[in-house]
């Protein structure tokens, strides 16, 4: 339960925006703290009249203050651009700026700074004190300024280096190639077992209905399933895989012992509101088909985009190719536990149908997919062929059918960057 446990932290974690500027804050006020018993020593020792304690507070109020403002300028800002890039790409690519750790800390800089101006002020004077300036907090202020005017033009090459299409696509293709291998990686642990499909239980099983809130499933605990099954010595038969949309009484799995309760497996279930990128690689698979087939829209009509898009689509399916997929079962002495994990013909096809359909009239995407066919074809087992090889044949008939004569042999020439570098 330890690594479920993990990931809902993980999940919590990345939707918390609020926390880390929360910390920020908080580190501000023990910076108060500090800077005012280093104040009250160099008091203390005779150094005084550095600096007038009404030029203190006039310049804490106008640091605390136009920081205010500056945050709110530098935010807007950034939802602007956020907007943008949601018309222009995916809604849901944009999200991995706004769960971006350094933007998240570069806001917590400013109100650092904000709360520590205006804690500060309170101090000049303070005590019947009236020639005393906290002159360490007015050092800390500056400090913090000078870091946030830097934390600034970070956040502008952040939000502009996120934004372009390229960097979007890469993000997305890491996030997906690094989620496929850990996926992996984790069904060698648990000596999963690959099954040519799910079985069907028949009259022996008994369907067992999700019991919690809808929503859509993040994760599935492993070891939680595997230790129901083994109390019970039952087997257990999962009907539903990450990503996949759960409800109130959806049909979440078949088990052979009818004391397995329905509750009992709804807690191996994470669901959430929406599926995570870094957890679910098929989503980030399909964010990546999703800008393609937006840029091939003709509203758009930017199929250099979809090229690009179509780079990352072969890094993924080279990576899927790599790796032993389809369910598994996992075993024990009289239990057992069957997942229904994707096949290599899901991830082809998540891959490639749309944009092949789509793309079928753009000679630079069909130049690009012919490349990308043949070049996977090359390099894959025979076994797994067959896939890719249904995709060449539907790409070679859609362009005989809808370009010119003239065109077609440009057309299905393979070329790693659509028109431009012909092999």
């Amino acid at each position: 339960m330890n690594g479920f446990l993990v990931m809902r932290l993980r999940l919590w974690l990345q939707d918390a925006f609020w926390l880390i500027p929360l910390l920020g804050m908080a580190f501000a006020y023990l910076l108060d703290v500090a800077s005012s018993g280093l104040d009250q020593q160099l008091f203390d020792s005779g150094v005084r009249r550095v600096i007038s304690p009404s030029a203190a507070t006039t310049l804490l109020v106008a640091v605390g203050g136009g920081m205010i403002t500056f945050t709110g300028f530098v935010f807007s800002l950034v939802l602007l651009v956020l907007q943008y890039g949601s018309s222009a790409y995916s809604p849901r690519a944009v999200s991995l700026l706004l769960r971006a750790r350094s933007t998240q800390w570069i806001l917590a800089l400013f109100l650092a700074t904000i709360v520590l101006s205006f804690l500060s002020v309170p101090e000049a004077g303070s005590f019947g004190r009236r020639d005393f300036a906290p002159v360490a907090s007015l050092l800390l202020v500056a400090l913090l300024l000078m870091a946030s005017l830097i934390g600034f033009l970070a956040l502008l090459h952040l939000v502009g280096k996120r934004i372009r299409v390229d960097e979007v696509l890469s993000s997305l293709g890491h996030n997906a190639r690094r989620g496929l291998r850990r996926r992996a990686t984790l069904q060698d642990r648990r000596e999963a077992i690959p099954l040519p499909q799910l079985e069907r239980l028949g009259d022996e099983g008994q369907l067992l209905k999700y019991e919690g809130a809808p929503g859509q499933i993040v994760g599935l605990s492993l070891s939680s399933l595997t230790r129901i099954a083994a109390r019970h010595n039952a087997r257990i038969v999962v009907l539903l895989r990450t990503g996949d949309a759960v409800s109130t009484g959806s049909t979440i799995a078949a088990a052979t012992d009818a004391t397995v309760s329905a509750r009992q497996l709804s807690r191996c279930l994470l669901v959430r509101h929406e599926r995570a990128i870094k957890l679910d690689p098929l989503y980030a698979l399909r964010i990546i088909v999703d800008v393609a087939l937006r840029a091939l829209s003709p509203a758009v009509n930017d199929p250099t985009t979809a090229v690009r898009a179509l780079d990352e689509v072969e890094g993924v399916l080279r990576t899927a190719a790599s790796m032993q997929l389809g369910p598994v079962s996992v075993r024990g002495d009289g239990w057992e536990v069957q997942l229904p994990l994707p096949a290599w013909s899901d991830v082809v096809d998540l891959a490639l149908m749309e944009i092949v359909e789509v793309g079928i009239t753009q000679p630079q995407v069909t130049r690009r997919l012919t490349a990308l066919l043949s070049d996977l074809l090359a390099d894959i087992p025979d076994d797994r062929a067959r896939a890719l090889l249904r995709y060449q044949r539907r790409l070679a008939r859609g362009v005989q059918e809808n370009l010119p004569v003239e065109y077609q042999d440009i057309a299905l020439t393979g070329d790693r960057q659509g028109i431009g570098g012909s092999r």
